[in-house]
């Protein structure tokens, strides 16, 4: 009876008005929700958008699985629920994924429930370099009129537009309700893979080999990612002025500074002491041993 007044809804604020998109969208992700086969292994990859998140579905692809590199697209083994859910598919497939299954999502902390208690890993990266991204990204596929300054405006110094970085990380660092969560830094993963890669695997309950650390490093390296980016990029835009196959743009670090002003940099600095200083994990927690 539930799921009927959830579908009912859904058509009804689909039909009425386009300002109902969003209440539309809600409801849609209520009724994938419902249908989704919750399992206690399933695992989370969360991140701000441009932030490591398609490197770290494939890293834990190879660490969970025997690597095989067929599949026609990352989603197809690491499902991106909410944008399934947005778009109307059904969770039929990702109910016959095997465990463990490994998800994507940019959600906020808020959308988890107290009640959450699957493991989450959780990606951050400098957030310059992020700004740059997601600016390049947007204009790619949304906007190809998008400059920096508008993008910086509705993603770092807005606080009460959707996605704001600051506020995401924030609250994922914060972790007030106590989820199990292993946060893992896109300058380590860069700089320091393998150290990176026995973190990751220890807290998937994983026992690394020789074989597994070469075969992700050669399958997770920017080279092959670019050279495969119909694995995992986005599927092409309508719009022929969009920009679709820069989905795997650079993977650099340390670049996105010079997209700033000496303005905008300032309020950067100012935000990042006021919301992220106390809770932003620089460093690596744990050095395990890099031989089995």
């Amino acid at each position: 009876m539930q799921l009927k007044i959830l579908k009912w809804l859904y058509q009804f604020f689909r039909s009425i008005s386009r300002k109902s998109k969003v209440i539309a969208n809600q409801l849609r992700k209520e009724i994938y929700y419902y249908e989704l086969e919750e399992r206690e292994n399933d695992i989370y990859i969360v991140t701000f958008p441009k932030s490591g998140t398609t490197w770290m579905q494939l890293i834990v692809y190879h660490l969970l699985t025997d690597g095989n590199m067929d599949f026609k697209h990352i989603y197809d083994v690491s499902p991106w629920l909410s944008n399934q859910a947005v778009k109307g598919l059904t969770p039929e497939p990702v109910n016959q994924l095997p465990s463990p299954r490994f998800f994507k999502s940019h959600d906020k902390y808020e959308q988890f429930g107290r009640g959450f208690n699957n493991k989450v890993i959780y990606v951050y990266r400098e957030g310059k370099d992020v700004a740059a991204s997601y600016f390049h990204h947007n204009k790619n596929y949304l906007q190809p009129d998008l400059t920096f300054d508008k993008n910086f405006e509705n993603h770092f110094t807005d606080f009460d537009k959707p996605l704001n970085w600051f506020k995401f990380n924030k609250e994922w660092m914060q972790n007030k309700n106590g989820f199990d969560i292993l946060y893992v830094s896109y300058e380590d993963l860069k700089h320091n893979f393998v150290i990176s890669l026995h973190r990751i695997a220890k807290y998937l309950d994983v026992k690394l080999t020789p074989e597994i650390i070469a075969r992700t490093q050669k399958f997770t390296s920017f080279e092959y990612m670019k050279a495969n980016e119909d694995k995992f990029g986005e599927i092409a835009p309508v719009k022929k002025e969009l920009v679709f196959n820069e989905f795997i743009r650079s993977g650099e670090s340390g670049k996105g500074k010079s997209y700033f002003t000496e303005e905008q940099s300032e309020l950067f600095e100012k935000n990042f002491q006021e919301h992220l200083a106390k809770v932003w994990p620089r460093k690596i927690e744990i050095k395990p041993k890099l031989k089995d």
